[in-house]
């Protein structure tokens, strides 16, 4: 169980890391291109140079130097280095905990919202021309985008800091990984039976591992 929550923790510090890389003009994950192995629904294998893009959480790759989206629903499973994503209803999310019940996914955007509200880099003073410029805010990662000409104006976007929402899989459901989230998909008396259930079991809702426990009840 320790190796398994420092896993974990590991998984979190590298996306803070890679966090410090994005911008809006390089809006992904990843601070490059990583080689990828991809899975088709049907079981079919590919490698690719692979990244995902955090205005929608889509699975980008290079194609002849050129920038591609995976389309929703056509990859089942992304191996990034040590990090594995799945799709889930059309967004790849990333793998941070699983179990033969199902696992914790974690979906990881860009903020965008915050961006906007501060007319630029995170932090600086505002004005109403720097707002209306940003209430369309231009993203680079477009498809058949240039991939050096992106490249080399990576440093030249604002930055963009990361946000994650987590979301319970099991091979029926896809649930919010939050209290009110999983009330909300619960008749009266199951979610009764949740309220009193979460008495016994303290479940920190920011902590992968721990949400893992909430299979506990769903699954039941």
């Amino acid at each position: 169980m320790k190796k398994f929550i420092l896993s974990v923790i590991a998984t979190l510090s590298v996306f803070c890391l890679y966090g410090q890389e994005c911008s809006t003009m390089w809006p992904y994950i990843y601070p490059e291109f990583q080689d990828g192995t991809l899975c088709k629904k049907d079981g079919t294998k590919f490698e690719l140079k692979v990244n995902v893009h955090v205005l929608h959480g889509r699975l980008h790759y290079l194609d002849d130097g050129l920038v591609k989206e995976a389309l929703p629903g056509e990859i089942l499973l992304a191996q990034i280095g040590d990090d594995s994503y799945m799709d889930v209803k059309g967004d790849i999310m990333k793998v941070m905990v699983k179990d033969d019940r199902g696992f914790v996914a974690a979906h990881i955007l860009g903020d965008f919202d915050r961006l906007r509200e501060s007319g630029g880099a995170y932090g600086t003073a505002t004005n109403n021309s720097a707002t209306q410029k940003l209430t369309s805010i231009q993203v680079a990662g477009h498809i058949n985008q240039n991939h050096m000409e992106m490249w080399e104006k990576r440093h030249n976007g604002d930055p963009i800091d990361l946000v994650c929402k987590y979301y319970l899989v099991t091979p029926d459901k896809v649930w919010p990984a939050s209290r009110h989230g999983i009330e909300q998909e619960l008749g009266p008396e199951q979610k009764a039976e949740f309220r009193s259930w979460l008495k016994s079991h303290k479940i920190k809702w920011n902590d992968p591992a721990s949400l893992m426990g909430l299979l506990d009840f769903l699954t039941k």
